[in-house]
């Protein structure tokens, strides 16, 4: 049992960590931030743009910290909020020309490096460990709620 937690705990950690290292290298070879990646991706696959509050459930993000991310995108010249109504989370986001090559770009370099990390994994393979890991997930979300907010 222990060997199991120790073993778990550590390889995603380092799956984490790892992610977050190629999307910090990958993003400022482009002048962005890792941080930056989910929201670019998550517009590029979203032609109708997104709400904030729909932007922070795609990118897994608090609004504060989708906020602050959009501000730094919309500084960058790469999205913009199509200001179509006065409650400003409810406005859709949505990529610029410029957001839309970028987010291009981040969609091809993530397509890469999936395939590099996956190497060596059958379609199969793949299938049955994103269903395992989304059981995991939500046991662990499930036991998450008994703590409360």
């Amino acid at each position: 049992m222990e060997q199991r937690y120790t073993t778990f705990s550590l390889l995603l950690i380092n799956i984490s960590r790892c992610v977050q290292k190629i999307k910090n290298v990958e993003m400022a070879a482009l002048g962005l931030k890792g941080k930056q990646v989910q929201c670019l991706f998550g517009l590029y696959h979203c032609a109708e743009g997104a709400s904030l509050t729909k932007l922070g459930e795609m990118c897994g993000e608090d609004k504060g910290m989708m906020s602050r991310t959009v501000k730094e995108l919309t500084e960058a010249g790469l999205v913009y909020v199509d200001a179509k109504c006065d409650r400003k989370y409810k406005n859709p986001i949505r990529l610029t020309e410029r957001g839309e090559r970028i987010a291009g770009i981040v969609a091809e370099k993530i397509s890469a490096m999936l395939e590099e990390g996956s190497a060596g994994i059958s379609d199969g393979e793949r299938a049955q460990l994103y269903r395992s890991l989304g059981v995991i997930s939500e046991n662990l979300t499930d036991i998450c709620k008994k703590y409360g907010s």
